[in-house]
């Protein structure tokens, strides 16, 4: 009788032993998503030269207009999941006359399998 106690017991600390290190009994996390969702295909779409309109029409209303330069439009996506590394990516549009003249990518996603980690600029051409 006293060795099915033991084996009861050992066999109870190894399953509660087992169940403390797996990640069976935590807390779940919530993936939080926040700002514009900057999709490679809209972010493609966009070209110096685009007026504030078009802009507007494909990518939404831009998640930080600053007052004091309403030529400069930021669009900023963070993506941050339950378990794991927080994402960041932003777009920064530079109008002139209503019209982009400078487009600055901040770990945009190039395709679907890589991310870009420099930041990659484009200037227009002097006119």
């Amino acid at each position: 009788m006293n060795y099915i106690k033991i084996i009861a017991c050992t066999l109870c600390c190894t399953i509660s032993a087992y169940g403390c290190q797996s990640k069976l009994l935590t807390v779940h996390k919530i993936d939080v998503q926040q700002g514009n969702a900057l999709e490679t295909e809209a972010v493609n779409k966009i070209t110096l030269g685009m007026t504030k309109e078009q802009v507007h029409f494909v990518l939404g209303n831009p998640l930080i207009v600053d007052s004091f330069h309403p030529d400069r439009w930021d669009y900023v996506y963070l993506f941050t999941p339950g378990y794991g590394e927080q994402e960041r990516r932003q777009l920064t549009l530079i109008f002139d006359r209503d019209e982009i003249i400078e487009i600055i990518k901040h770990n945009i996603v190039a395709d679907d399998t890589s991310t870009t980690k420099n930041d990659s600029k484009i200037e227009a051409a002097e006119k």
